[in-house]
Parts: C-alpha cells; structure tokens; sequence
C-alpha cells in the first residue's frame, strides 16, 4: 500500500527504539571455607535483589498471559526462594536488601502512580504491600523511583517498613541528604550480635533523566565519593560489615572515574573504597552474579548484580569471624551464588492474595477497548525499516505539538518527530484495539516536548543515532542480523535498537542522504523546526545533540496516554493515513527520489527474513532510556535504561534506557529507561538503559543491558489536513 501524506509544511523524524533482552539466570556454586578456618566462624547470609520494575506476579500485561515456561519472573517467585533461604539460616541470620527501581515498570505500578495514585487515594503501593510480606532490611533509590515526583516517593517510603536509602540524593536548600544516607542493621550470628552497616547511593543520571521532577529540589552527588564520606562514619557508627547498595552499572571498560563528571556507572569503583566489603550493583539489567575487585592493599570486596525484574536474587554467604565480627574468607574467594525464579518454583500465595485485587483492577484497565485498527500494524521490523506503527506515534506527538504552538510565534514552524517504541514484538491486530495494545508499543512513562532545531542539527543527530548500523560492503546486500547493533567503541557494547534513512557503506558521520522534504526540495541547515521529542531524550538520555536546544512545548502530558486518548477520540487507526514509506537502509549512493528496485527487493526480502526471525522468538534487541529503555527513561533507557528510554539506551533506558533511552527507556534508561530507563535508564532504559515491562521480557536478540536507543526515519507530514 502506497502511504499517503500530509500538508507539506510538517515534517515527521521517526525514531526507533527497541527494548533490552531477557536473560536467563546461570546457576554458580559458593565455596564453603576452610574447615580450619570454619570452626572459628559463623555464618551471615545476603540476599539481594535489584531492577524489579513492578513486577510482582509471574503475569505479562501486555500478553494478557504468564511468562512463558522458562522465562519465569517477579517477586512472587523470589519470595518463594527468600523465605525458604531465611527458614533454612534463621531470619536473624538473613540480611535482606534491594538496589532500587522497584516502583516503576509495568501496568501495575503505573496504576498506582498515575491512574490510582497512592498520593490522592491513600492506598498501599503494591511493591510496599509485597516488600514489607518478604521482610526487607533496607533499599536504595533507583533512577526510575524518581519518575512519578518526590512526593510519590514520600508517600513510597512511608508505607514501607524498611529505610529508603540515598546518600548522594542532596536537598538543593539545605544541603542535606534528601533521604537516609545508610542504616545500620542488628543480627545474629551463631548467637553473637553483629552490626551491618548498609549504605545507599544511585547513579546521578538522574538528574538528567528526570529534571522535570527534581530540578531546584534536589541535585546528585558522585557516589563514590558518597561512600568515601560514609563509610568511615558508618565504622565510627559501629558497623561491622560495610554493604554498599549502589544503583549503577559497573565501570565501562576504558573509563577513568572523573567525580567531577558525575558518571553514570560507577561501581566498580565504589566498591574499591577502603572498607567496603560487598556492593550490589544494578541499573545496567546485566546478570553478573560474582565479581571481586582487589584494593592496592590487597584487601578484596564482592560485587553482585542480580538478574533484572526479579529473574534471580543473589546469595552470598558470608563466613564471620567470631572474634572481632568481620568477615574472613580463609583461601576461598569471595562469591555469590544467583537463585534463579525460573523454572520449578512456586509462586507465594501470601503475595499472590496480598496483590490479587490490585493486579484485578490493573488487568480490567488495560484490557479495555478503545478503538480499532483497518489492519495489523507490527513492530517487528522496525529496527532497520520503515513501519506505519512508527509512524502512528509521530502522526500523534507531532499534532500534539502543533495544536499546542498554533496561537504562538511557531504556528507555521514545520513539526518533526522522534518517536520512541520500544519493542519488536509491539503489534496492533485487525480490529479491536485495547489500553494493553497501546500500552505494550510505548511502555515507558515519557512525557512530550517540542524543541527548535535547525537542518544542520537535524543532520548532527540522525547521523549520530546512524553509528547503529555497522558499515556495510558498498552495494552488497543489507542484512539486518548482522548489520546493526554495531558496538559503540566509548562504552565497549553494542549500540541499541534504532533506524534512518541511511547509507551503511558509508563510515559514520556521512551516512545521512537525501534528506528533502515530499517535494523534493534539500533540506538546508538554516532550515528551522520543531522537534517533538520525549522528555529522557531531551534531556540528554543516549548523549544525543539536543542539550542547548530552545524548548518551545511542555506541557507535561504523557506520550503512551497521548496515544490512547487519540485513539478513543478517533476511534480509527487506519495507516493509510499517515503512513509514508520515505526511507530505507541502503548500501549503495541513491539520487534523490530514486526508487532503487534493488534496494526494495533487499529490503523486502530482509524484511521476510526478520519477520520469520519474529514468529521463531520472542525479541527484539537493544538500556535511560533503557528504560529504557532506559533509559530508556527513557531507561531509561533505553531505557534502558530508560537508551529507552529503550533506551533510553542505556538505560534507560528508559526513555529509553535507555534507555534504552531504556532507556528511555527506558530510561530511559535508564537507559531506558525506561531506564527508564524509563528513561530510559534508560531506563536504561538508556539510559538506559534503557529499562522495561512485560512486553519486552524477550525481546532484544543477544542484548541484556538497560538500553534505549534511536532510529530515524524521515516521514513528511502536512499541517492538519488528510490528503
């Protein structure tokens, strides 16, 4: 079907993001110590979780279903496997912590953040109701906790029996932690009373990601030099045995820790500060259980990342001298061991009755009809092709925007679009549509904005999302399995989801081409427009060009409640009108308007290709945002991380992720990214992040990071009118 345009005047700028990869948790042994050295010991076990986003019950929202037999996840299952763990040591001998983004992440938490906000109704947030039934000792801030404004966090760690942890989290008026810097924790060990000192930081993307929320409220110190302050206070304190929650990724291969940078993931270093005996690490949805870093005096800490949204929990065994209650390893080395929720565990009916009539309610909320669509829209190429689902998201964000500046001075400043999805595996079937579709293509809580840009900054920042794809052979065949997710060299991991109209044989930074209007006309770099954009992306989720450009729309609506509410005002998503097929990855130069059939036919068969890839899996790759994935937000992002938003990458992703921007997400990181990311976080989401919810538990093909990221397509859209 040819895609039909709108007014030549505006302009679309799709961007594609696609979330992180589920990964599944491996299974390590943990040595015993000495038999010497064991009768002089007892025993102290940790237990540690991290990136759970909401998810509680083993149930995938946006499948209407439960995760598939062995991808299992939430804290339903984990709770299984920590009460078990504290019946077998002594709950006193158990030390129970979490590493943040906990409150953020799936259709459930958003219910209770946005659409029944604990705030206003004064009910309990359903991860307060299952974390305070499991016991937790203590937890950390996550980027993506901050997404739903401090006094959604307030009303959080009110509700919660434990202490919500946040060294680094500063009050901009006071210059006091925002939040309790550590907490020292009393428990037994073979009948001797030890204290454990457990200290929060979390990466100070946030600050980026979610500015909206915490600009002249609170600002972010760097965590390491966080832990540098506090640790001795914590040993002055009476601690014995340092814990650091640090909701940040390990250090990238190639980065010296600059605190005057305020980097993003840092943990590695942090868990190198004299007196440090273990860390649990996060954010970056990696699963690395085990890591021991050494110091210059030879001493040594443990650093354990769980697996993301609940997938695993670490076990760390902690052998305690019984003379002066510190830990002494004798000749084994340090280790942590993952307990993995897939597979034979049960669910725990205590968490599943404790949360039934709020996961009811959220399932009766997404499942609802709003619409319908003339045909199946799929996401399952979109990260190296043109999709009218993609560009359904513009066609929203860029009308949003230009409704909102038509009685401003940018009334006939052309729209452009960066659009955002964070899944391959997003579809919306012939016929009814639901909050659950909708829901499942943007699954990060991303915000619309509209910056001004001009072409040469538009250039700067496609050819910026362009280092995505791995340079290609000139005129050979373009596969997308092995040509995109080319590694980013800064960071030494593979660039997230996201896509253009490029030239892959080119090298990065000479790959955009053709980049005219519907009428042919070149782009020129005085050229002005208004660039709809999500919130962890403009805020500098996934290191995108944007940061000094003027912002001219916020408003703060959401971009997926943007969606559902377009869809319930038109009630018919028909992509003839919007959808126009302007773009494609090609590997050989094309004059402007050339219809190369080559090319088409490559891109035809590659997308055969990946949609027989799509029936086999489940995924898509990309950390806010991040969440988003990041992130996203993002994470986050994607996003995550949040690059994310997703995504958001990093993630958040989160938003990407984040990622990425999940990050986004996600975040979006945190990425995503959601991270969030979530903004990305990117959330990852990245950031992020990129970071993530259900739809995404397997998408990414080979990708576990909180990432968000961005693809770019140019769809040209007209002011208002159909035509």
């Amino acid at each position: 079907m040819r895609l039909r345009t709108l007014a030549s005047s505006t302009w679309a700028l799709t961007l594609i993001v696609a979330g992180p990869a589920a990964a599944s948790a491996a299974g390590l042994g943990s040595e015993p110590p000495d038999e010497a050295q064991a009768a002089g010991t007892g025993e102290l076990t940790l237990l540690a979780t991290t990136d759970v986003h909401g998810h509680v019950l083993n149930w995938d929202y946006f499948a209407n279903a439960p995760y598939p037999d062995g991808e299992e996840l939430g804290m339903s299952r984990a709770s299984t496997l920590i009460k078990s763990v504290k019946e077998d040591k002594g709950e006193d001998s158990v030390l129970l912590v979490d590493n943040g983004d906990t409150i953020q992440g799936t259709p459930l938490t958003y219910c209770y953040a946005q659409q029944e906000r604990i705030t206003e109704t004064g009910d309990t947030h359903p991860m307060a109701k299952t974390f305070n039934n499991v016991g937790y000792d203590a937890q950390v801030v996550g980027n993506h906790e901050f997404n739903y404004g401090l006094d959604l966090l307030a009303k959080y760690k009110e509700q919660v029996d434990f202490p919500v942890l946040g060294a680094n989290v500063i009050n901009d008026d006071d210059g006091q932690a925002h939040l309790d810097p550590y907490t020292l924790v009393k428990k037994d060990v073979s009948g001797q009373e030890i204290t454990m000192g457990v200290l929060g930081v979390t990466t100070p993307g946030s600050r980026i990601w979610d500015k909206n929320n915490l600009s002249g409220k609170v600002h972010f110190d760097d965590p390491v030099e966080t832990a540098k302050k506090y640790v001795p206070d914590m040993k002055d304190a009476g601690a014995d045995i340092i814990v650091v929650l640090s909701h940040s990724g390990k250090d990238p291969d190639g980065q010296t820790w600059d605190p005057s940078k305020l980097q993003e993931n840092v943990s590695t270093s942090a868990a190198k500060v004299p007196g440090v005996d273990v860390l649990v690490a996060g954010h970056t949805h990696q699963n690395e259980p085990s890591q021991v870093v050494s110091r210059d005096d030879g001493s040594k800490a443990l650093i354990t990342q769980p697996n993301y949204w609940a997938r695993s929990v670490s076990k760390v065994d902690l052998p305690i001298d019984l003379e002066d209650m510190q830990i002494d390893w004798g000749s084994a080395e340090p280790e942590a061991a993952p307990l993995a929720t897939q597979g034979d565990v049960a669910e725990d009916p205590e968490i599943e009755d404790l949360i039934d009539s709020q996961h009811q309610k959220t399932i009766d909320y997404i499942n609802k009809k709003i619409g319908s669509v003339t045909e199946t829209m799929s996401a399952s190429t979109s990260y190296y092709g043109d999709t009218p689902i993609l560009d359904f998201i513009s066609q929203v964000q860029s009308e949003t925007v230009e409704t909102a500046l038509a009685d401003t001075e940018y009334k006939d400043v052309p729209v452009i679009s960066q659009a955002s999805p964070f899944s391959r595996t997003a579809e919306f079937p012939a016929g009814d549509i639901t909050i659950r579709d909708v829901a499942g293509l943007y699954v990060f809580d991303n915000t619309l904005a509209g910056v001004e840009i001009n072409g040469s900054q538009l250039r700067d920042y496609l050819e910026y999302s362009a280092r995505y794809f791995k340079q290609t052979e000139e005129g050979a065949d373009f596969d997308p399995a092995t040509g995109t997710n080319a590694i980013d060299e800064a960071l030494d991991r593979p660039i997230p989801d996201y896509n253009y109209d490029i030239n892959v044989s080119k090298p990065v930074g000479e790959r955009i081409e053709n980049l005219t209007d519907k009428d042919g006309k070149t782009g020129g770099d005085d050229d002005t427009f208004i660039l709809a954009i999500n919130n962890y992306r403009q805020s500098g989720g996934g290191d995108y060009p944007v940061g000094d450009l003027k912002e001219v729309y916020n408003e703060q609506v959401e971009v997926r409640q943007t969606l559902i509410d377009w869809v319930k005002d038109n009630q018919v998503v028909d992509p003839q009108d919007f959808y126009d097929e302007n773009w494609q990855a090609v590997t050989t130069t094309q004059d402007t308007g050339d219809d190369d059939e080559a090319a088409s036919d490559a891109q035809a068969e590659a997308e055969a290709q990946a949609q027989a890839d799509a029936d086999g899996a489940s995924g898509g790759g990309n950390a806010d945002g991040s969440d988003g994935t990041d992130d996203t937000d993002g994470t986050d992002g994607a996003g995550g991380s949040d690059d994310a938003d997703a995504a958001e990458a990093t993630t958040d992703a989160d938003g990407g992720t984040t990622s990425a921007d999940a990050s986004d997400s996600a975040d979006g990181t945190d990425t995503a990214s959601g991270s969030d990311s979530s903004n990305g976080s990117g959330d990852a989401n990245a950031g992020g992040d990129l970071p993530r919810t259900g739809a995404e538990l397997a998408m990414t093909i080979g990708i576990g990071a909180a990432i968000i990221a961005l693809g770019a397509g140019l769809v040209w859209f007209a002011r208002r009118r159909r035509i």
